[in-house]
């Protein structure tokens, strides 16, 4: 083996240009796509490579054969308190350079929502509230994760949302969700970034347990039970994981931000609004609370602002 081979950097480098498939049909197996169909994700890969060399130089490290669950378990300590998507993406790579997989589960990251996790504005839900009811679990953590209105929750809608609405990415994992709303108006809602590993978990697991693709996601939910609350848990917490995206410079809309999510036309339009000039209130930043409205359905700056993100 050459000098190069022996440079840790350089294999893992290596690796990640064997994965590459850019521009090349996707083939699947297990329903994930092989190698990296994307430019972005590319890049997203060789950083976590990069990072991961220096780990492995520390450890002693020579051979990309040597990363093991050990490797791995140093490495992720530096994300111990970093969101489950941060967790997510990081362990995505790695799992694609090594060729097997590691869950955040295997190396004791236990972060996760639930439906038990949703609050509203006041704290947690009242014991008597008919959302605890076991019936409305499954609707109470669909709004949180994608924050759909009630018409896409309600089986007995003609709009409630299937799992044949789910958007996928290269990786199989569902990212957002066409829906049909009120007066017919179509739209796509992204998911949670931090949610989408387990909101895929969920779906394809009623798949596996018989559930037809074309059949509502939500069997039963309480005739009284709003949505509003959830959706409004679902606008902060996207608002949030938009922003730490925009700093790490991640795409979280998949190079499709202006094909399915937003109205440029409409985008600019609100984002001129001279009602908000430099800031907005709160400091929110208004790129990224125009973004939250519409994947609400709005597309209006001052609506995601008053309704949702100020508490």
């Amino acid at each position: 083996m050459g000098r190069n081979h022996k440079n840790i950097t350089i294999q893992l480098n290596k690796r990640i240009d064997e994965l590459l498939r850019i521009g090349e049909k996707k083939v699947k197996v297990n329903g994930v796509a092989e190698g990296i169909h994307s430019v972005k994700t590319a890049e997203q890969y060789r950083n976590t490579a990069n990072r991961l060399s220096s780990v492995c130089k520390e450890m002693g490290i020579k051979n990309i054969e040597d990363i093991d669950k050990s490797v791995v378990a140093r490495y992720m300590e530096a994300y111990r308190d970093a969101s489950s998507w941060t967790v997510s993406r990081e362990l995505s790579a790695i799992s694609k350079i090594r060729g097997e997989t590691i869950t955040p589960k295997e190396l004791g990251f236990t972060q996760r929502r639930t439906y038990t996790s949703v609050k509203n504005s006041r704290g947690e839900l009242p014991k008597s509230s008919s959302a605890n009811r076991p019936q409305n679990q499954d609707a109470l953590y669909l709004a949180s994760v994608c924050g759909c209105r009630r018409s896409s929750l309600d089986p007995s809608s003609p709009t409630a949302v299937t799992a044949n609405d789910a958007v996928r990415n290269e990786h199989g994992q569902i990212y957002a969700f066409h829906l049909l709303e009120k007066g017919g108006k179509e739209r796509h809602a992204i998911v949670l970034p931090s949610e989408q590993r387990n909101l895929t978990n969920w779906v394809d697991n009623k798949l596996k347990s018989g559930l037809s693709p074309d059949a509502p996601l939500i069997s039963h939910i309480d005739k009284n039970m709003g949505s509003h609350r959830m959706r409004a848990e679902y606008a902060r917490e996207l608002y949030n994981e938009l922003k730490e995206a925009k700093e790490r410079g991640i795409d979280v809309y998949e190079g499709r931000k202006y094909e399915l999510f937003i109205d440029r036309s409409k985008y600019d339009y609100g984002y001129n609004n001279p009602r908000f000039k430099s800031d907005t209130p709160h400091n929110f930043q208004k790129d990224l609370a125009l973004e939250v409205s519409f994947n609400l359905g709005h597309g209006r700056l001052d609506v995601s602002l008053y309704s949702y993100l100020i508490r």
